[in-house]
């Protein structure tokens, strides 16, 4: 009889004449290994996957237990990653907390880390104009209330007429011309 080919089960130590599975660099009756987490057998064929830790695992656990989850929709990541902000993230999922677009490789974060596009960071730190919704980056900037505006979008309220420069009057959170103010407010 030729035993010397016949693989050897490492728990039971019987040959194995039928399937025989390899893991840990040894040969097993399918149902003498179990999976670490949920104990299931691997007699139906299934893939048993080693572990960093050195137990084996069915395919579900072993992601489950592994693989790098998603900040944004806490599943597996399998193939490409993104790393940003001490996080990872499927890259589809790496995308500005407003307005959901791809950040890709370009980003802007407030201090608690959420991730945003160039306008949506702004307007997030409270630096968008008011008038044309794009970055105040250049430092120059009037606030009127809670509202800021580029020097040369800063207009009244009511007739549309320019204010930088000139003197101006507030009336809830917006401007306006001094005639316009006497006009509506006396």
């Amino acid at each position: 009889m030729f035993t010397a080919n016949i693989p050897t089960c490492y728990s039971c130590k019987e040959p194995i004449k039928d399937i025989c599975l390899s893991a840990f660099g040894l040969q097993w009756h399918p149902f003498h290994i179990g999976c670490n987490t949920c104990g299931k057998d691997f007699s139906d064929g299934s893939r048993c996957e080693e572990g960093p830790d050195g137990f084996a695992y069915c395919s579900k656990d072993f992601l489950d237990k592994f693989a790098p989850k998603c900040f944004k929709c806490t599943q597996p990541i399998l193939g490409q990653i993104t790393n940003a902000l001490g996080r990872t993230y499927h890259p589809e999922h790496f995308s500005c907390q407003t307005c959901d677009v791809s950040l890709g490789g370009n980003f802007y974060h407030t201090d608690d880390n959420t991730p945003y596009c160039e306008k949506h960071y702004y307007e997030a730190i409270g630096y968008l104009c008011k008038h044309c919704q794009k970055p105040i980056i250049s430092g120059k900037c009037i606030t009127v209330g809670s509202s800021r505006f580029h020097p040369e979008h800063f207009f009244c309220d009511f007739c549309k007429s320019t204010l930088a420069g000139i003197s101006y009057k507030k009336q809830n959170d917006k401007a306006y011309c001094v005639e316009c103010h006497l006009k509506l407010f006396g």
